[in-house]
Parts: structure tokens; sequence; C-alpha cells
């Protein structure tokens, strides 16, 4: 189905939400925002409505290119196993589509080495990983949803607010004009109208134009600049790795960087810093951030490939949690999803996962509504959404924190946090000798299992052991991310400037 524009509507009064148990599906819903949270949400919608229609300020290209409306999409994107579980959920045999259409494909517990705080990490086999930029997986998406009968996706839409029955009790609309146009404000009628407009979401304003409070929000001042070139992946890639994840090294070195292999033999390159600290976008600039990696990985590789693409800057300085769940009054027939609720810290990459997870929240939700019809739909969803963004919301928090100047405002002090922060560092230093360990980070890591799994008694109780067994200063288990051998054949390649010999041994 195409994209298309509707007329305007006027809007009647909406009726109850699945006012029958197990009974016909409901009418028209509408989503604001036609980014992944939007897309996703819009697919689980379909499941239960008769019409779906995504609102988007933006206009969609014809193929998998980058658009105006998601300026992080020049930035490299991934799926976390868990997001990968749910999208072929969603969309059955997407994953296969991605593939044909020249997505990376590989083991998911070997083609990406996690260079931690504490080192590189032992990799196992496990899983499917599919490298995919963020512009062909939307592109992907968006023509499967247009093969739903139903789904209408209108693009150059300006949402100006909600659309709400006579005593304001009820959204039972959307107010919108065609971009750019000053006249012809219209409404277009809908029995649920979700929020995935991202980390500029308006909400709290339109809420608050209908009388309702705005909800608490928490921010955290990360500081994040990072900076983004596709290369073409070298011949004869002499490692034994596909891509790379460098953190940084808190409180020392806050570069961080990474390699995702990604469709057509291309490698999507990002190098970042946090606190304030933002890589250049001139050429020799970005190399100097990459060579002061606490890992030489990076340098080492994209000093051998070819740029293929400029070199582009963003910056998400101040990350935000939306309190929807605690609002003590909320208008029926609204809720919020994605980064309109919760805008991640992007270097740890959880977003579009989170987004997923949420889809199938209000999956969940809908169902249970269909079941069990009652007032309160809009707050069980919030609720259970904010179950789903507490814990990953908590760990990049958690890791933004240990930076200088960083600070978390709105949120009450979480007792024990330094407490937790000494033990990660712990889990971490015994996980670059212990592949069990290692596993349980990647689960986490990954979205497969809670945070908590790596304080169990059973995984606490192994840390604790390795570490009194064990002299700190031991060597891990895995390997360097560049075996000497790699390393050399590169320098054969591209000879490297003399200084950088040796330069990463302390950092």
């Amino acid at each position: 189905m195409a994209d298309q524009m509707q007329p305007l509507a006027s809007t009647p009064d909406a009726g109850p939400l699945f006012a029958t148990a197990g009974g016909a599906d409901a009418g028209h819903a509408v989503v604001i925002g036609g980014s992944m949270a939007g897309l996703l949400a819009a697919r689980v919608l379909a499941n239960r409505f008769d019409r779906v229609t995504v609102l988007e300020r933006d206009s969609f290209p014809e193929g998998p290119d980058h658009r105006s409306g998601v300026p992080q999409s020049r930035h490299a994107h991934a799926l976390l196993a868990r997001g990968h579980v749910i999208l072929e959920q969603l969309f059955p045999g997407i994953a296969g589509e991605l593939e044909e259409r020249g997505a990376f494909t590989g083991d998911g517990g070997t083609s990406i080495v996690i260079v931690s705080p504490a080192g590189r990490l032992p990799s196992r086999p496990g899983g499917r990983f599919v490298g995919v930029s963020r512009t062909l997986l939307e592109w992907v998406v968006r023509r499967r949803l247009r093969q739903i009968e139903g789904v209408t996706l209108l693009t150059g839409c300006d949402v100006l607010g909600l659309a709400t029955s006579p005593d304001r009790s009820r959204v039972t609309g959307v107010r919108w004009r065609p971009r750019g146009a000053t006249e012809d404000e219209g409404v277009l009628a809908a029995d649920l109208v979700v929020d995935a407009t991202g980390r500029r979401s308006e909400a709290p304003r339109w809420l608050e134009e209908l009388g309702y409070p705005v909800p608490p929000e928490e921010t955290i001042n990360s500081g994040l600049g990072y900076a983004s070139r596709f290369y073409e992946r070298p011949a004869g890639w002499p490692a034994d790795w596909e891509g790379i994840v460098v953190n940084g090294r808190p409180p020392f070195n806050p570069r961080a960087g990474l390699i995702l292999p990604i469709e057509d033999g291309r490698w999507h390159v990002t190098v970042g810093g946090f606190a304030g600290h933002h890589p250049p976008t001139d050429e020799a600039g970005f190399l100097d951030w990459a060579r002061q990696l606490p890992d030489p990985a990076v340098y080492e590789a994209i000093r051998v490939a070819k740029p293929l693409s400029p070199i582009r800057g963003y910056r998400t300085p101040t990350n935000r949690l939306r309190r929807f769940e605690r609002l003590p009054r909320r208008s029926e027939r609204f809720v919020a999803t994605g980064d309109a609720v919760c805008a991640f810290n992007p270097i740890y990459g959880q977003g579009m996962s989170v987004s997923a997870l949420a889809a199938l929240d209000l999956q969940a939700e809908i169902e249970e509504q269909r079941r069990q019809p009652r007032s309160g739909f809009e707050g069980r969803f919030q609720r259970r959404l904010a179950g789903t963004v507490a814990a990953p919301w908590a760990v990049a928090t958690g890791e933004d924190l240990r930076w200088a100047g960083v600070r978390l405002e709105g949120a009450p002090r979480r007792p024990g946090a330094g407490l937790s922060r000494r033990y990660g560092d712990l889990f971490l230093r015994q996980a670059t000798r212990d592949p069990e360990l290692a596993l349980v980070f990647f689960d986490v890591l990954n979205l497969l299992a809670p945070p908590s799994a790596m304080a169990s008694p059973r995984v606490a109780l192994r840390v604790l052991r390795r570490t009194v067994a064990r002299d700190a200063s031991a060597e891990p288990l895995a390997g360097p991310t560049l075996p000497p051998a790699a390393l050399a054949r590169l320098r054969s390649l591209v000879p490297a400037p003399p200084e950088i010999e040796g330069q990463h041994a302390s950092a």
C-alpha cells in the first residue's frame, strides 16, 4: 500500500474500547511517528484494529536511504538478540529477507567481539547475528507493514495536538494539518492514539493544554557526542572477528568505538565520548580519536579500510525517562511508547530492542483488554512499559554516572549504587577469565536476562570464589582483539605511525 493522504475528518464521539469481550475487532488506531517504535506499535495494533494509520511528519524515501526525521540513522545501530527475536515474531521471515538484501549474517557469539572496561570478553557460539543499517531495517519494516490490510502510512503530517470529547476525559483523535501549511487544520478520528514521536515528543504539552498533569521526568546529562562513517570491509580481513565494540574505561578514558558489519560488505564505524568529550569530524581528528580508544583494533582496522562516506557527527547531551505511569489523572485512549517515554543513551544500543519490547507490552495489554474489557487500559499499559524500561534505564544511567560531571535529576538516590558499581567491576574483571560469566553478561547485554542475573547467588558466589582464588592481575582467557599476526599483516599494508607502538598498553 503506497503512502497516501486522507481528507481531513471530523471526530465523532468514540465508543468503548473493546466493548465486548472476545468480540469484533476495534475501529481505528492512530500512531503518531513513523520510526521504529511507531512502526512496531502499528504492527501489533493491526492485529486487533480494523484500520491503523501512521502519521509521520517526514517523507519516507523510496529505498533504504537516510531521511531527515531520523538524523541518527547515519550512525551505527544494532538490534540486540531479544530485538531480533521479537522482530521475527512480528514479521516472520524478515531475517531471511534482510539477508537476501545483503545484510551480514554470522554467529552472534563469535562474530562480534566485546571489549569491556575490564578487557576483552571470551566469545562462544550462540545464536545468529544479523548486521544491518538502520536505513535498510526501517525500509524493510515499512515495506512489510504496507502489505498488511488496513494499515496506512501518511507522510508530511504535522500533528498539532489531541482532539477530545467535550469533557476532555477521552481522546477521540488527533489535530493535524499538512506539513508547511498554515491553515487547513483538521481532525483524524481515532479509537486509540499512540504517541511514538521520540525524544522530542510534544505529549507533555498536549496533555497540559487539556488540563492534565505533565508526567514527572528523570533526566541525565550524559553529554554524549559521536561521529560515524561507512567503510568498505578490507579484502582478506585477517582478524578472527567481523565486528567489535570497545567500551570506555571509567574514569580515565571516556572514548568508545565500534565497528559493525552491515549489508553489502560494509562496515559502519562509530566513535563517541561521554561527559562532553566529543570526537572531531575531520579526517585527522577522527583517526586520532580512534587511536586513543582503550583498544587499538578500531584504529588499526579503519586505517586500512576504504572510506565510503563523509564523517558525520551527532550529539545527545541529555537522556530522559518520562513517568507516564505516575500520572494521577489521565485521558482515556492515549498512550505513549518508545523514546517518547524513555530515551536512552544511544551508545548502549538498547533503543530499538526496547521499542520492540514495548510493542509486545502493547499487544499484551490489548489482548487482556479484549478478554476482560474494563477501564484503566492506558494506565495498565504505561505501568507495564515502565517495568520493561526500568532495568535498561538503570543500566544505562548507572554506567553514565561513572563519569565526572554527569548527574541524574528527578530520581531518588539509589541506595547501594556505589556498591553495585564495584561489584559490576569485579564481575567484568572475572568475566574476562571465565566464559560462563561472560555468557551471563552477554545475556544481560542482549536483554535476554535481567541485570539481576549477574548478581544471582550462584553467579555472585562464582565471582567471589574466582576473585579470592586468582590474582587480579592474571591474564584474561581471551586473546588480544588483533593477534600479533593479524596486526603485523595490517601494518604491512599501511604502516602505523611510530607513536602508535605500545600506546594501548596502559589505556
